[in-house]
């Protein structure tokens, strides 16, 4: 029923509205015109029923136009406030009934509130999607009153589970080198088997996480009629490869010398053949003399199998002092998504130069040396982008133990006889990096590393160098020895755009040094600090960093700069 009073309104007027339920009036906090007495008076229902008068019904509307603005009374009937009674599932076959009902947040002696109805609808959905049926339907398909007071209600839920569906194919649009195989392998999916646990978000964040890709679009899951379920993942691969070069300047140490151009050359491939597989090269080239050489090869997935493999050699010559080579192969396996454990196995090789076999304190200053390792790692990342980084974590350890054997001249009374040992060594090495947004298009990137050796003896060529634009900014390159060394660092950063940013930055280094031939112990704390900036050039990406110490003045800070080249 309609009651107009007067013809003086518009239909397009802002009016007011008064929602009358038996002896109560209760003015609407709406003022929308006349023409939309449809929305209102439905939202007005859908109160009362949130409120537990799911049986409300709108009787009739009077429209006072005379009264300005236009007074409009919704008169409704809000019926029993009633509750949940029982929750009865039908066709499920699945899941049981309490295990479908333990997931519902609209459960027995609670008011029924339509909006919590349709979330745990949805919810349910999801649920059985995840199981591999995607197909599935639910709906409402009885509800009645049950005898008593207070009123209940009884709902009955039936449900189509539909066919499991299974994954025919996966689809990769805009790609030209990623061969299919390695991303269904890479996001847990197999062809041929029931499509379960399908995660949109999940699965884009996997793919920028490999660094592959530089854009990811939404997964699109179609129905092939024939063959089943067809995962379409548009893409755009990222370049197959990048050459960094990073120089470094050194200012001279005295008066009247001068400075040293420092740096290293970094070749990348990435994504070989369209499996993942990678290949690095990196040379550095270091004050007096000194060169080191290191080469990479991965495979995420060997031979198709869950195992991903990675062979290791690096090549060190320290001046005439000595040479040293490390020869390594690591397996891994998947855990979890983000979550791997490695175990490996390495063998190192030090020979003395001229300057190492010069006798020092009665023995040879650098013995010549063979080693073997096994190892156990483990790695987590979740990162929300591969590059430039805004939220996540990455964490890893690797943990060594070996035996090693030297052979060297030492002097014993007036006799000069060769000696030869055997004894353990432990190697421990640990990173962190967590990315925590702060303001807009800020955030504040902290972590650490840590490098650990103990042994009964320790040798020169065992000790790990630290410092430089790698590891303690504000130091010359390898300025320490330490059988112990570790950094604390904090960067803020200002994001320019997706891989660009400029930062400030804080580290504190820690070095702890035994004593050797020629070598005095000790232990410091070596504090770095600075600014510097990356972004994206015509020719690569840019990174610029002014770094200083302690030791220098604010015109004497170390200069690094790196260019990235895309291949």
């Amino acid at each position: 029923m309609l009651a107009v009073a007067g013809v003086r309104a518009q239909p397009s007027q802002p009016a007011q509205w008064i929602l009358v339920t038996e002896a109560r009036e209760d003015v609407l906090d709406v003022t929308w015109p006349l023409d939309s007495l449809t929305t209102v008076a439905a939202s007005a229902i859908r109160a009362l029923q949130e409120a537990g008068h799911y049986f409300a019904q709108l009787d009739s509307v009077q429209v006072d136009s005379l009264h300005l603005p236009p007074r409009v009374q919704l008169f409704a009937s809000p019926g029993p406030a009633v509750t949940v009674g029982t929750l009865q599932f039908e066709g499920n076959t699945v899941l049981e009934a309490a295990q479908l009902a333990q997931g519902f947040d609209t459960r027995p002696g609670q008011r029924l509130d339509p909006g919590v109805l349709d979330a745990d609808l949805d919810a349910l959905l999801a649920r059985y999607e995840s199981l591999g049926y995607p197909l599935a339907q639910v709906r409402l398909s009885g509800l009645h009153l049950l005898p008593g007071t207070p009123p209940q209600l009884a709902l009955t839920f039936t449900i189509e589970e539909g066919a499991t569906l299974q994954l025919a194919r996966v689809e990769l649009p805009g790609a030209t080198r990623t061969r299919p195989a390695y991303i269904a392998r890479l996001l847990g999916l197999r062809t041929g088997q029931p499509l379960s646990g399908f995660d949109p978000d999940a699965l884009v964040r996997r793919l920028r996480e490999t660094a592959f890709f530089s854009e990811v679009g939404p997964p699109e899951l179609r129905l092939d009629p024939d063959s089943g379920a067809v995962l379409r993942l548009p893409v755009t691969e990222a370049p197959p490869g990048a050459f960094d070069l990073v120089l470094g300047y050194l200012p001279p140490a005295r008066p009247g010398d001068s400075g040293n151009i420092v740096g290293n050359g970094h070749l990348a491939l990435q994504h070989l053949f369209g499996g993942g597989r990678t290949l690095a090269l990196t040379l550095n080239r270091l004050p007096g003399q000194v060169s080191r050489l290191e080469v990479d090869v991965a495979d995420p997935f060997l031979g198709g199998t869950p195992l991903g493999a990675a062979v290791r050699f690096e090549g060190h010559q320290q001046d005439s002092t000595y040479g040293k080579q490390h020869y390594g192969a690591a397996l891994r396996y998947r855990l979890a998504e983000g979550l791997h454990l490695s175990a490996s196995v390495s063998r190192e090789r030090t020979r003395p130069g001229q300057g190492g076999v010069v006798l020092q304190q009665g023995q040879q200053r650098i013995f010549q040396a063979a080693a073997r390792f096994l190892g156990l790692g483990v790695r987590y990342q979740r990162l929300d982008r591969a590059r430039n980084p805004r939220r996540g974590l990455v964490a890893e350890t690797i943990f060594e133990q070996g035996q090693k054997e030297r052979t060297g001249t030492v002097v014993a009374g007036t006799d000069t006889t060769r000696q030869r040992t055997q004894f353990r060594q432990e190697r421990l090495t640990a990173r962190v990096r967590v990315y925590v947004p702060t303001l807009r298009r800020q955030l504040v990137a902290f972590g650490g590393e840590a490098h650990l050796l103990r042994s009964d003896t320790y040798d020169r060529s065992d000790l790990f160098r630290f410092g430089g634009a790698a590891s303690l900014r504000g130091y010359d390159e390898e300025r320490f020895l330490g059988r112990f060394v570790a950094r604390l660092l904090a960067e803020y950063r200002f994001q320019l755009d997706r891989l660009s940013y400029a930062y400030l930055f804080f580290d504190l280094g820690y070095v702890e040094t035994p004593r050797l031939v020629d070598l005095e112990a000790a232990r410091a704390f070596q504090p770095g600090y600075g600014l510097g900036m990356q972004f994206s050039t015509a020719v690569g990406l840019l990174n610029v960093s002014y770094a200083l110490s302690p030791e220098t003045g604010a015109t004497s800070g170390k200069i690094h700069v790196g260019l990235s080249f895309a291949l």
